[in-house]
């Protein structure tokens, strides 16, 4: 129930092959886009990244437009095109302005004056969503093609005599009651909780699953400022006057609302991984820090409202990339995708709707991400 099962649902039902003799069915445990995919911040990068995800983020990063034209991205999940700027603020020397960014008071690197080395992206090249609108948005798309959502908690896979091919995913719903569905294929695309799911339901056949690890728990805060922003993503080096240095980054969104995340001095993000997504809660200590640092950033935000506060783990990979791809017969993979989740996810879910339905990949080029 994550971008990367409703990206993939929705490709499915967009492929030439799919028909009557296909049926799609997505198993979540909470509800649609309740963890990362709920509570990421949105940015969409097309040329940020090298070797083997190179690909997959080009190809994802022209999806996202292509899905926005067709389904009125901009309206309905806050899809646009941004400039992303890089900025240092040091409490003693902040004398410089950035170009166009008017809401934050003053800066300390030079090189905002030049436009140079401040300009991490144009709007050429990235770009943002409101993540939860957006799962959301793929999984009704999906659905209007005959995709089946079930809510329930995975019990067991059974196989066919033969032992290696998949026959039923057996699950418990809401009210208890035992739940089998008919599959010939299984994608595992639980997020952080992809391995543990793989391991219960395929055992030793778990393999390259077993590489998914949750991050620290990310706290985030989404404020209402009563002053307007502008299309700016905002990447940060912070020296605050109690001496602290940290590395927050600020959306401000389509809708009005700025998005502010990456509290790495937050002692609580190294508590235990939650067995559900609707487990993880929000850090008291990183809300009131992103508060100051606000604050810090532009006097403006002083009157900024909380309009809500979230937490979530994000699915990491011991390999540092994404693994994609065949686990055996009938079993496949989509997880690790890091902070790169919402930004990959179209390319992910093209790919795997080409894996399952073409059995070879035609629109990117996924050979170092194989699991």
């Amino acid at each position: 129930g994550g971008i990367i099962g409703a990206t993939t649902a929705y490709y499915l039902t967009r492929h030439p092959r799919f028909g009557p003799d296909v049926s799609v069915h997505i198993v979540e445990a909470c509800h649609i886009a309740a963890g990362a995919s709920g509570k990421a911040g949105g940015f969409l990068a097309k040329d940020w990244h090298r070797g083997p995800t190179a690909s997959l983020a080009a190809l994802s990063f022209n999806l996202h437009q292509e899905l926005a034209d067709e389904h009125g991205g901009a309206a309905r999940w806050g899809y646009r095109r941004v400039s992303t700027v890089q900025v240092s603020i040091n409490a003693s020397r902040r004398s410089k302005k950035v170009p166009g960014v008017d809401w934050i008071d003053g800066v300390t690197n030079s090189d905002v004056l030049t436009h140079k080395n401040s300009i991490m992206g144009t709007p050429d090249s990235t770009a943002q969503v409101t993540p939860d609108q957006f799962t959301k948005v793929m999984v009704e798309l999906a659905q209007e093609r005959s995709v089946k959502l079930t809510i329930a908690t995975v019990d067991g896979l059974e196989f066919a005599e033969d032992g290696e091919s998949p026959l039923n995913i057996l699950a418990t719903d809401e009210s208890g009651e035992q739940v089998k569905i008919q599959a010939t294929d299984v994608i595992f695309a639980a997020g952080p909780w992809t391995s543990s799911v793989a391991k219960k339901l395929l055992g030793k056949k778990a393999s390259a699953a077993l590489d998914i690890i949750p991050s620290p728990c990310s706290t985030s805060v989404i404020f209402r400022p009563s002053i307007p922003t502008s299309s700016h993503s905002l990447f940060t080096e912070l020296s605050t006057p109690d001496g602290v240095s940290t590395s927050p980054e600020v959306y401000p969104r389509a809708d009005g609302t700025l998005y502010m995340c990456g509290d790495h001095t937050d002692p609580l993000r190294q508590r235990p991984f939650t067995q559900k997504a609707t487990d993880a809660t929000p850090s008291e200590i990183a809300i009131k820090n992103h508060q100051k640092r606000l604050e810090f950033i532009s006097e403006k935000f002083k009157d900024a409202k909380i309009e809500s506060t979230q937490a979530c783990f994000r699915p990491e990979s011991t390999r540092n990339k994404p693994i994609i791809g065949n686990l055996g017969k009938g079993l496949w993979m989509a997880s690790g995708h890091s902070v790169w989740g919402i930004c990959n996810g179209p390319g992910t879910g093209k790919v795997m709707a080409e894996l399952i339905l073409d059995g070879e990949v035609k629109s990117a080029d996924i050979r170092g991400l194989k699991p």
